[in-house]
């Protein structure tokens, strides 16, 4: 990641790295985007890239093998960051989150990028992944790996906690005091704009170039594979996360008509 002062800012940078170091920026436009993964980090990272560029990334699918292509905050001072409207970040349902980790990362055999992760996962929650699982296999073989990832939480030291399943709350923690805009997934249409127009007028326009989106194949939908007994755990082991996306969600209200 370029550790270059972004070409908007004037001011005299840090001597260090500050509180903006977890926050990407763009050498355009003065935006502070923390990433949470999965709650739309490679839309957002290639939305960034697009953002300085004009164009897409050329490996937009891979975006996160190449942090060399964008800017980190680091050199920001910290009143720069609490004076910033544009401070934001991405919340997700955690039941949503889940299962979009469930199926890329884990069920996915043909992942081969995240093969280590799911070789982790496999020992953790002692699944018997294959090919030819059926919905109840999938049922039960997610319900293990969030009881696996509980006691991962739990038990294990920082380092040894995924970024995939971390808390949402633990990378917010990282907004103490700047005063953060929290927007919503699925509210990212036109939630973004709202925040960014005024720095980015033809946003509207330059989100709908973007065209790169996280995907995985699903045998089975999240309702069917989204078991009462799954949902109170996913509930349990990620409550205050679900506690600040609803409280988000009802911040935001609902979509202006003609939005999705």
């Amino acid at each position: 990641m370029t550790d270059a002062v972004p070409n908007w800012y004037t001011g005299a940078p840090l001597a260090r790295s500050g509180r903006g170091r977890v926050f990407f920026t763009t050498q355009k436009y003065s935006l502070f985007y923390l990433q949470i993964t999965k709650c739309g980090c490679t839309y957002m990272r290639n939305l960034l890239y697009y953002f300085d560029h004009g164009i897409a990334h050329p490996v937009g699918s891979r975006v996160h093998s190449f942090n060399q292509d964008f800017v980190k905050a680091d050199s920001i001072p910290t009143e720069t960051l609490v004076a910033s409207p544009y401070l934001f970040a991405i919340v997700r349902d955690p039941v949503d989150r889940f299962l979009s980790l469930y199926f890329d990362k884990i069920a996915n055999l043909e992942n081969e990028h995240d093969a280590a992760m799911r070789r982790r996962v496999t020992r953790m929650a002692g699944l018997n992944l294959g090919p030819e699982m059926d919905l109840a296999d999938h049922q039960h073989a997610a319900l293990l790996t969030i009881i696996a990832f509980k006691r991962n939480l739990e038990r294990g030291k920082k380092a040894d906690i995924n970024p995939h399943w971390q808390r949402q709350q633990e990378r917010l923690a990282q907004t103490t005091g700047l005063g953060a805009r929290l927007l919503t997934l699925e509210g990212l249409p036109w939630q973004l704009p709202r925040v960014l127009a005024p720095i980015i007028p033809d946003i509207a326009d330059q989100m709908a170039a973007v065209r790169v989106r996280n995907s995985s194949k699903k045998p089975f939908s999240h309702a069917e594979i989204a078991t009462p007994k799954l949902v109170e755990m996913i509930h349990q082991v990620y409550a205050q996360d679900l506690e600040t996306y609803q409280q988000v969600r009802t911040e935001w209200g609902d979509a202006p008509q003609g939005n999705d």
